[in-house]
This record gives structure tokens, sequence and C-alpha cells, in this order.
């Protein structure tokens, strides 16, 4: 069998890498698609910015920090360039909304707090719903619809991993019931947030005493 060792973490590293910088070509577009009348210097200084992330290592290491910034930021620049200024929104429009939740969703499997990036189309959402006032109209049923499916993309890449990690570690005969799992809302979130990240953190005080 072929030794991998050591691979896995320099395609990780690479994966990384790659991810930053398509990270900040896709703030240089968002930055462009949201402040169009002003030069690119606004939106090249944004990007320059991103580059000096205080994220810091996370974006270089074998971290799923510069994945989610990636897809994040891909969400958003596609959610922009659904909004229109001034004319009819067509299906083209609407289908970026839900790519934009499929982007959102992809993100919030990498972390959970990408969930929070679903605000957008929430908001959308409840925009979409006043303009009903003005009558029931395929297009406004339409976008209320993508941003609906946009939605449910995001609490998909919530609720999967959630879904796979309980299937294994709370309903499996094999392995001992994890403790998460007999909370009233069992989630392994929050659980390696409170567990882990201490243990983690007590080691590191106890390297530097």
């Amino acid at each position: 069998m072929a030794n991998y060792v050591g691979v896995e973490g320099l395609v990780a590293i690479c994966i990384a890498h790659l991810s930053h910088l398509l990270s900040v070509l896709a703030v240089f577009d968002l930055t462009r698609a949201l402040f169009f009348n002003y030069s690119v210097t606004i939106a090249f200084k944004a990007a320059a910015f991103h580059i000096i992330s205080p994220a810091g290592l996370f974006l270089s290491s074998p971290y799923a920090e510069s994945s989610c910034a990636l897809l994040s930021f891909a969400g958003c620049l596609l959610f922009t360039k659904s909004i229109v200024h001034g004319g009819p929104k067509t299906g083209t429009h609407d289908l970026l909304v839900v790519l934009a939740g499929i982007c959102f969703g992809i993100a919030t499997t990498f972390r959970s707090n990408g969930i929070l990036n679903g605000l957008l189309l929430l908001e959308e959402a409840f925009r979409t719903l006043l303009a009903l006032r003005d009558g029931i109209q395929f297009g406004v049923m339409r976008r209320l619809l993508a941003t609906g499916l946009g939605g449910m993309c995001v609490g998909a890449g919530f609720l999967i991993p959630q879904y796979i990690a309980y299937s294994e570690y709370c309903e499996g005969t094999d392995t001992d019931v994890r403790p998460w799992c007999q909370r009233f809302i069992p989630s392994i979130y929050t659980f390696v947030q409170d567990y882990y990240w201490y243990v983690f953190s007590r080691a590191r005080c106890d390297d530097l005493v």
C-alpha cells in the first residue's frame, strides 16, 4: 500500500491557498458589483484588505476557513447580481438566488456559522412578500419560490452534517453513545464547540506555563 503520510496535509494546504486566492478575486468582483459607480480602486483595496484578513494563518492552513469564505463571497456575488434596479426580474435573476443559496449551503457544511448568510435570503423573502400587497403576480411568486429554495439549501447545509453525525454516534450499536446525544436538542456543533475547544485551550495554556 502506498504511503500517503503528509500528502493529505499538503493537498489540504494547496486547497486552502487556492480557495483564499479565489476568495480575494470574489471580493474584488463583489465590491465592483456593489459599488459600480466608484472606481476599480475601491474594489482593489477591498481585495487587498482580505489578503491580510485577521483570520491570518487559518486562511492558509488545512482548515475550512478559506473554503467557507470563498463560497460565502461567491454566494453574495450571485445574490447581488440577482438584484435588479429599475427593471423587471427575469427567471435568470431568480435562478441566481437559488445558486446563491446553494453556495451558502455548501459554505455552511464547512463552517456552521455560514448559516448566517441565509439572512440575506430571509430579508429578500420578506421584501418579496411585501410586494404581494400590490397583487399576486407571476414574477413575484417565482421570486418567492426562488428565495424559499435558496433558504432550504442553506438549512440543508446545516442539518445534513448534523443528521450524519447523529446517525453515526447516537444510533450505532457498536459505539458508545456520546453525551450530546441525550440533550433536548442533540447538536454536535455545540458539543464540539464547548468540549473540544475547551480541551484545546486548556492544553495550550498548560504548554505556556
